[in-house]
């Protein structure tokens, strides 16, 4: 057993919490955008005295710029640096800024950006251990049933997959993960954040708000077009609609326009959208194609009721039809119209629901996420040494 082993030994033995006097295990984050609810699980297992935690981000991702970076606050208490991904040697820049922080375990979110990919299969990063961050559902194209081979480096390289659920465990295990590879619960989010709104939102008879709510980017997947058409044929359908406020940005707000009853709010950075929640009675998310959807557990979380299509991914974990919302079929605008006239007929009962949700998103909170997090890190220590790998082409 060489020395870098048996330090990585002291490291999990540390963290165990068998060796007071050992370092913290180190691990580095490669993610692509920053985001408020990573932001919140970053801090929390930040705050873990045997952690020793760094985050590396581009400023911009393919040519664009995150407005997460707005709040000034986002990565406050997290250690980060900030890269130009469309620097010519962003790929040297990249290893060498991994190699610096020592770590013992680096987390990579997917095969989205490449460079990060070629970094853990660098030999200068053999003995580090890896672990890849996995949201995508299995769908059956043929990009995805290539992704076997193209991914095959990739994939004996990792040491765990963590994955949202079962739609994602599925591609995972069609690009050749093991079973014992596999982990879920790669999201979290604040969850004491959003749970305040709920005592915020008046829940005395009849008063629960009469008002639909969708938070989401205004980009063709989350599906804005059969949003406004259902919410029209909603309207049509019954006296005195409830409104409907969209908070978002993107080429899509265009179609929120001039249409009655609908409000659009623009972008709102996550410490504002607990009073957003909390004035809303029903959440709505219609994606087309949604790999998990984090604001579905938010609006959970806030004790909301929920509606969305079958293709978001958190829906199979948090939507119990009739039970805490409903669930309709992709693109189906009939199906979302109905879903909001059951919800306008059953205002009594949308606080139970609300409730409901609330204790369905419990597990998904910011503090589990990272209990969960160092778990999976320190197993990774304690597996054998990774071998020398080749770089991918």
């Amino acid at each position: 057993m060489d020395s870098q082993e048996t330090d990585v030994e002291t490291v999990a033995g540390n963290c165990r919490g068998s060796d007071s006097n050992s370092r913290p295990l180190r691990v580095v984050f490669c993610w692509a955008e920053v985001t408020g609810y990573m932001a919140a699980c970053w801090k929390m297992l930040a705050q873990r005295g045997s952690v020793d935690l760094h985050v590396i981000h581009p400023q911009r991702f393919w040519g664009k710029v995150n407005p997460f970076h707005s709040d000034p606050d986002l990565l406050q208490g997290v250690s980060n640096e900030m890269f130009d991904s469309e620097r010519s040697d962003s790929g040297d820049w990249l290893l060498e800024a991994v190699l610096k922080r020592r770590p013992d375990v680096v987390v990579i979110c997917g095969w989205i950006y490449m460079p990060y990919c070629q970094l853990v299969c660098s030999n200068k990063l053999s003995s580090t251990r890896v672990i890849l961050g996995m949201d995508s559902p299995w769908r059956g194209t043929l990009k995805q049933r290539l992704a076997r081979y193209r991914l095959a480096r990739l994939v004996k390289r990792v040491n765990l997959v963590v994955t949202t659920g079962n739609r994602s465990d599925e591609y995972a295990r069609r690009i050749g993960v093991p079973a014992f590879k596999l982990r879920s619960g790669y999201y979290g989010f604040d969850h004491r954040l959003f749970s305040a709104a709920s005592s915020l939102r008046p829940t005395e008879s009849g008063q629960w708000p009469r008002r639909f709510l969708f938070v989401g980017r205004y980009v063709p997947q989350k599906d804005l077009g059969t949003l406004i058409d259902a919410y029209s044929l909603y309207s049509r359908g019954v006296q005195n609609p409830w409104g409907l406020t969209c908070c978002g940005a993107g080429p899509d707000g265009r179609i929120l326009r001039d249409v009655p009853g609908v409000t659009d709010a623009g972008f709102t950075q996550p410490k504002d959208l607990q009073s957003v929640f909390a004035r809303h009675g029903v959440f709505l998310l219609p994606s087309r194609f949604e790999p998990w959807g984090v604001v579905l557990g938010e609006a959970a979380a806030s004790g909301l009721p929920l509606i969305c299509s079958s293709a978001c991914g958190a829906g199979s974990d948090m939507v119990r039809p009739y039970y805490n919302g409903l669930v309709f079929a992709p693109q189906d605008v009939g199906g979302l119209a109905r879903a909001m006239r059951w919800m306008h007929d059953h205002h009594s009962e949308l606080p139970m629901m609300g409730a409901r949700s609330q204790v369905l998103s419990e597990s998904y909170s910011a503090e589990f996420w990272a209990q969960r997090w160092h778990n999976y890190l320190l197993e990774t220590l304690e597996q054998g040494q990774v071998g020398v790998v080749n770089t991918l082409s």
